[in-house]
């Protein structure tokens, strides 16, 4: 019996991993990537750490009940005797005051998750973008192998035209060997491109861990995109590198000030209910009450505080260095890649109108070869002109995707573009 439900899901498991990949949309693939990819998820946990560390040090200032035990010798003296003594002792203790260190790394806590929060939108604005390239990159290669295709057949064509001619022109048994080796090199260069869709399809797998079909191109973004270069400018303020450089500073300067007051008491207000050793020597457990108020200091400590400070301060420098870095070079980016798609985007339609004029190119020289006005190599040139100008303008609309797509995700704005809905947010403070 065992053997049978073994031997069964054996059989079920393997029809499950030799099962075609279903064909979905770049949108639908988008979705599955924010809901549920390894990357994802392991920022999601890493933005609930970080709540649990902020209630961790919130609880500081909360009353802390615990138990302390003496456990001992005592010598005795004239009125009691010697012996073994265990002294428990049940506090309550609320935290007073302590130099402004526990409300610093609360604040500093809850900033540390406001940055984990919006990594986790970085993570999703890199997937979308990495995921954007691969199939962009996708669906260039099979419209070059349409366009690859039709150049095969219209060579294979014009092959058995020169033979035809051949067979009862014999000075013309060059234009043959000239069209196939022409043929030849356009078979090899749609196997070239047959290589990049499966290359292209495999990175679209490896950056989603999906076993996708890649189905259709990438949305047009162009209407999501900003209407000038200033305004991306302006947009790079709220990216996740922005925002994420300038948390870091207002974290780090939380770190300033909680190590500041390093040299100053710790006061706590406490509660207890003692134990004590009696003349006679007995033990009374719990039998005594003590309010006090307790403060520690630690005026000297081998120059660690002061060193912990200056290590603070020298990390606010370098998080504000960074953050002016993130900014100025974001902004940068954002306005040479909005330049660039503009710029190209508007030649768009003379090399849309290029394929017509080279069609009509070809067609006079192929009646002028057919008469014999031009010779086969005036043919194979045109020929070749005609589908370079159709693969020039795929990979020019393709080339402009890509720089769209990579403006949106610089901006981390991807996700919203596509899918219509928000960036996953870093969730409510704790």
């Amino acid at each position: 019996m065992v053997s049978g439900r073994w031997w069964r899901g054996l059989l079920l498991g393997a029809s499950i991993l030799s099962a075609p990949a279903r064909a979905e949309t770049f949108e639908q693939v988008l979705e599955r990537v924010a809901a549920a990819h390894p990357r994802i998820v392991a920022a999601q946990q890493l933005t609930r750490a970080g709540r649990a560390d902020v209630r961790a040090a919130k609880s500081s200032y909360r009353p802390q009940f615990g138990v302390e035990t003496d456990l001992g010798w005592d010598d005795g003296n004239s009125s009691r005797s010697s012996g073994f003594a265990l002294l428990p002792e049940a506090k309550v203790s609320q935290l007073v005051y302590d130099g402004g260190r526990t409300p610093a790394e609360i604040r500093r806590r809850r900033l540390r998750v406001d940055l984990l929060g919006v990594q986790e939108q970085a993570a999703l604005a890199d997937l979308s973008q990495q995921l954007a390239a691969a199939w962009i990159d996708h669906a260039r290669a099979a419209e070059l192998i349409d366009i690859g295709t039709q150049q095969v057949a219209a060579l294979e064509a014009l092959d058995r035209l020169v033979v035809e001619i051949a067979s009862f022109d014999r000075g013309r048994a060059s234009d043959v060997v000239m069209v196939e080796s022409r043929l030849e090199q356009a078979r090899t260069a749609l196997q070239t491109r047959e290589i990049t869709l499966a290359e292209a399809r495999g990175r679209i797998r490896e950056v989603s861990t999906l076993p996708v079909e890649p189905q259709g191109s990438v949305p047009d973004i162009a209407g999501a995109l900003p209407e000038t270069a200033e305004n991306g400018e302006a947009m790079a303020a709220g990216s996740p590198a922005v925002r994420s450089a300038d948390i870091e500073v207002a974290e780090n300067a939380e770190a300033v000030k909680g190590t500041r007051n390093w040299w100053l008491p710790q006061l706590a207000l406490e509660g207890a209910r003692t134990s004590e050793r009696t003349v006679e020597g007995d033990t009374r457990l719990f039998n005594g009450f003590a309010v006090r108020l307790r403060a520690s200091a630690l005026p000297f400590d081998s120059g660690g505080g002061r060193a912990r400070h200056e290590a603070a301060r020298a990390e606010l420098e370098s998080a504000e260095s960074s953050a002016t870095l993130a900014r100025t070079s974001l902004g940068a980016q954002v306005r040479r890649l909005w330049t660039f798609q503009a710029q190209r985007r508007a030649r768009l339609p003379s090399l849309a109108g290029l394929i017509a004029r080279a069609d009509d190119a070809r067609n006079i020289v192929f009646e002028q070869f057919r008469l014999g006005r031009r010779t086969i190599l005036d043919l194979l040139g045109y020929e070749l002109e005609r589908f370079n100008v159709r693969a020039q303008l795929v990979n020019e609309r393709f080339d402009i995707a890509q720089t769209q797509y990579q403006l949106m995700g610089v901006l981390g704005r991807i996700y919203p573009a596509v899918v219509g809905g928000p960036m996953i947010g870093p969730g409510a403070r704790p």
